[in-house]
């Protein structure tokens, strides 16, 4: 057989491969207003809750993130699978890139597909950014349920980008909030009086106000920490007996915002293990030796389901290392997409 011949049996082949398939592979479009539309604060709290428990009872599958790093650019590009029950699997890839801001662009930019496990077909294909503010903020509030003091009341933000006010949403969900302090770095100054501005047309029943330090932010009975930085932003002399923490910010190598001290002293709770020795919290004081794997308490799937105590005294300092789960958000585009068929909303698309 020629070559000629044998390109012609191919392209007419793929030809008819490409009609199969195009009559085959239609799936829903989600844009990240649709996803905004679809689901509340409280159903993403419940729904990324449930993912823990379905990971801590093995009921879900999820193989390690894979990262392209971008250091000219201060940046990365992540994919995330998962699997959870026996009926949907997905992957998310996701951005992060701190000085996209200053660019006008957002520093997260992220796009999900789902899939139908028993086939492997293509269901939908949802803007990701939002569902990632949504589900980092809401591992938070599950977090803040079952870790915080009972009565806590005041919230610090460390950080006043736009995941700080996700923060204040979601941590309002399973707390009685009265007042808010937030700080941010220099550099972010503008930002902040942006979202400090929005929380308050948010929140009007709540006293919001910007203080001048991380300490003072942390003179709080719940602490969420969203920065990118890379040493520590609050010592363990800064905060208070009895005071939970959620250290969302650190999530890849070399990233901390919390003294080393602190980790010592408190009962650190992680959201998966090896997650969080790589790129949590914990991996710059796990890597110097100043914190072990063993100092972790337990997993926070761990503490919902009750394999593992939570909070043990009103006294005790509580950490959350809050990496971000391909569960949560698998658990977050689930609901999306399942409320998308019930609503008629979003487009369908071939490839």
């Amino acid at each position: 057989m020629t070559k000629s011949r044998g390109s012609a049996r191919l392209r007419a082949g793929g030809a008819r491969l490409g009609t199969m398939l195009a009559g085959m592979t239609t799936f829903k479009v989600l844009t990240e207003a649709d996803v905004t539309s679809l689901v509340t604060t409280a159903e993403v709290i419940d729904a990324v809750e449930r993912a823990f428990v379905e990971f801590a009872g093995g009921r879900a599958q999820m193989p390690a993130k894979v990262y392209l790093d971008f250091p000219k650019y201060s940046g990365d590009l992540r994919a995330m699978p998962a699997a959870l029950g026996e009926r949907y699997a997905g992957v998310k890839l996701v951005n992060s890139h701190a000085r996209n801001p200053e660019r006008g662009l957002p520093a997260v930019i992220g796009t999900y597909m789902l899939y139908e496990q028993e086939t492997g077909m293509p269901l939908c294909l949802i803007g990701a950014s939002v569902l990632t503010a949504l589900r980092t903020a809401a591992a938070s509030a599950v977090a803040t349920r079952h870790l915080a003091r009972p009565g806590s009341s005041t919230l610090g933000l460390v950080g006043a980008g736009a995941q700080a006010a996700h923060q204040l949403q979601a941590v309002a969900e399973v707390l009685a909030l009265r007042e808010v302090k937030v700080w941010a770095p220099p550099a972010g100054h503008a930002q902040r009086d942006e979202v400090v501005e929005q929380m308050r047309a948010d929140h009007p029943d709540l006293k919001i106000s910007v203080v001048d330090t991380a300490a003072e932010a942390a003179l709080s009975d719940v602490v969420c920490t969203v920065t990118s930085s890379r040493e520590p932003l609050l010592m363990a002399c800064d905060i208070r007996p009895g005071t939970h923490i959620n250290a969302v910010g650190a999530d890849g190598p070399g990233k901390q915002e919390l003294d080393p001290a602190l980790l010592k002293q408190a009962r650190v709770v992680v959201d998966e293990m090896h997650q969080a020795v790589a790129g949590g919290e914990i991996n710059v004081a796990v890597a110097s030796g100043d914190f072990a794997e063993s100092d972790v308490a337990a997993t926070l799937g761990e503490v919902i389901t009750g394999a593992s105590p939570g909070r043990t005294s009103d006294e005790q300092i509580t950490i959350f290392d809050s990496t971000g789960l391909a569960i949560q958000d698998i658990a977050v585009a689930i609901l999306a997409y399942e409320r998308a068929g019930e609503q008629g909303t979003g487009s369908a698309i071939g490839l």
